[in-house]
């Protein structure tokens, strides 16, 4: 499982909005407002799902950008180092030949 801390820059009169959907999401947690415009988020979910989740959010009205402020992946490496996920590096190249 990977935890990823960031903030979601909003717009600013959609900020209740944007946090609302957020919440609205089984594995993101919001810690407040920031400046009137930063939701402080975190999301845990396994690593190989991050950019999804994290692309869920930025596609809410509303939403600028995110920046990210911390991502540990440490429970999914193994005693050799290796880190242990779904996401197999051959089978994205073969799609992102397939799509060019």
């Amino acid at each position: 499982m990977a935890i990823m801390g960031f903030l979601v820059h909003t717009l600013d009169d959609a900020v209740q909005d944007v946090e609302a959907g957020i919440q609205a999401m089984p594995e993101m947690t919001t810690y407040g407002v920031h400046q009137d415009h930063f939701i402080v988020t975190v999301v845990e979910a396994p690593s190989d799902k991050i950019e999804t989740t994290v692309a869920k959010i930025t596609a809410l009205e509303g939403v600028l950008t995110t920046y990210t402020t911390y991502l540990t992946i440490e429970d999914e490496i193994d005693a050799d180092g290796n880190l242990q996920t779904e996401f197999s590096v051959t089978d994205y190249m073969k799609k992102k030949s397939k799509s060019h």
